[in-house]
């Protein structure tokens, strides 16, 4: 099966779809498909890298793209980068070989158009791989208007993107049920959660971890945000409950990654002794550091529930870390603590609450470890990479060989077995 995926951004970026991305497309390859990435020459942060235009990165096929604008910052400047990015990949598309199975995430948004293009006119599968939910978020996020024309083609062109979908990829149940309610078929709708690499992400002990030797005393408390600090997280009353702490000399909060909010965060926390900043981690190195925190600290504003699930709790769960959720009691990752016992979860803006369940379980540090391992465990059960990446990999393979809107067709790339038992590739015309 030859397979294509069309993501802004793909390895060596440290964005969190980027990664993703990565794994799941070197497990394909282990499984023995021909997989394509059209991704940007830029990473996440801006930087324009002096990546190859082609190259085979871990037997997967990467296809580079220059982009006009690379810079987050401004939602204008993140636009004309979208823009740029989606107008070019459409141009390269046709470039390239027919796929069996096409996925778009949703970086940038509309992506999910080209797929529609090629199932139309180049008789391929197309799988949207939901990581948000647009306009929705950007409604939410007060970033658009409620109602105007832009609010109502975007909405237009989401519908058309759900319903083009061969095969539609949720990454919880409380986002298949906003997608359900859009009107979009049960059978169409899919649940794969999101994962880390068990085998890269290990507990690492606190008396054998040299990044936390580095930045915390042996008898510190760590409290760490890994990850994008972005719009739809929630740090109001995380800000108001450091600041209560501040005194504390023990308990110490650490911001490890980047993101819109970060300035704000920065700014407002200036002067405050037990709180620091770090940058992204490699990735080689992201056992050391999530394992440097006793307790993973994930915000989510709850207007934002279903729209998008933080990543991140996955990466603390293989580091046999706790999770300390603040959002809506019904978002799915509260769900998920309360299913397993492995942390603690508080509601929006109420610090105090935050404030005592974090001093509650810097004194029990024991039961808080045990939180944490308990967590471990439903991870390696259901979340490690190779578990749900295989899960991924079993949709696709039944959605290539679904009828399609031009019924069945040769298959564009598939790998059979010689009388003799050598596998032979065999390839149909573009």
């Amino acid at each position: 099966m030859r397979i294509l995926f069309i993501n802004q951004y793909y390895a060596p970026d440290f964005a969190a779809t980027a990664q993703l991305l990565a794994d799941l497309c070197t497990g394909l390859v282990a499984r023995g498909h021909e997989v394509h990435v059209l991704a940007s020459r830029a990473i996440y942060d801006g930087r324009k890298l002096d990546l190859p235009a082609e190259e085979i990165l871990d037997g997967v096929h990467v296809h580079r793209i220059e982009i006009g604008s690379a810079r987050r910052g401004r939602y204008r400047e993140r636009l004309e980068g979208y823009v740029s990015f989606l107008s070019r990949a459409f141009a390269k598309v046709h470039a390239l070989p027919r796929y069996d199975v096409v996925v778009t995430l949703t970086t940038p948004p509309f992506l999910s158009l080209i797929g529609i293009w090629l199932r139309l006119f180049r008789r391929s599968r197309f799988v949207y791989w939901v990581m948000d939910i647009y306009p929705d978020i950007a409604l939410r996020a007060g970033v658009l208007r409620t109602f105007g024309p832009v609010r109502l083609a975007w909405s237009l062109l989401g519908r058309i993107s759900y319903t083009g979908a061969n095969r539609v990829v949720a990454l919880g149940e409380s986002m298949r049920a906003v997608l359900s309610r859009k009107g979009i078929a049960e059978e169409k709708l899919s649940v794969v959660p999101c994962w880390s690499g068990g085998d890269e992400v290990r507990p690492v002990a606190h008396v054998a971890n040299a990044f936390r030797r580095e930045h915390f005393r042996t008898d510190d408390f760590v409290v760490m945000y890994s990850g994008n600090a972005g719009t739809c997280h929630h740090f109001r009353s995380v800000i108001d409950c450091i600041r209560e702490l501040k005194d504390s000399p023990n308990i110490k909060f650490v911001f490890v990654g980047g993101g819109k909010r970060l300035p704000q965060i920065q700014t407002e926390l200036s002067g405050v002794q037990n709180v620091k900043f770090l940058p992204y981690q490699p990735r080689e190195t992201l056992a050391e550091s999530l394992s440097a925190a006793d307790i993973h600290l994930v915000t989510l504003e709850p207007a934002f529930d279903g729209l998008m699930i933080p990543s991140k709790i996955y990466g603390a769960m293989a580091a046999n870390r706790p999770l300390l959720f603040v959002g809506s009691d019904s978002n799915d990752i509260a769900a998920l603590i309360r299913e397993n016992n492995c942390g603690e979860a508080i509601v929006v803006d109420d610090a105090e609450s935050l404030r005592h369940t974090i001093i509650r379980l810097a004194e029990d540090r024991e039961g808080t470890a045990a939180m944490g391992a308990r967590g471990g465990d439903r991870f390696r059960a259901c979340f490690d990479r190779p578990i749900v990446v295989e899960q991924f990999a079993l949709l696709l393979e039944r959605v290539a060989e679904e009828k399609g809107v031009r019924g069945h067709r040769t298959p564009a790339h598939r790998v059979q077995m010689s009388p003799v038992g050598e596998m032979q590739e065999s390839d149909s015309p573009r």
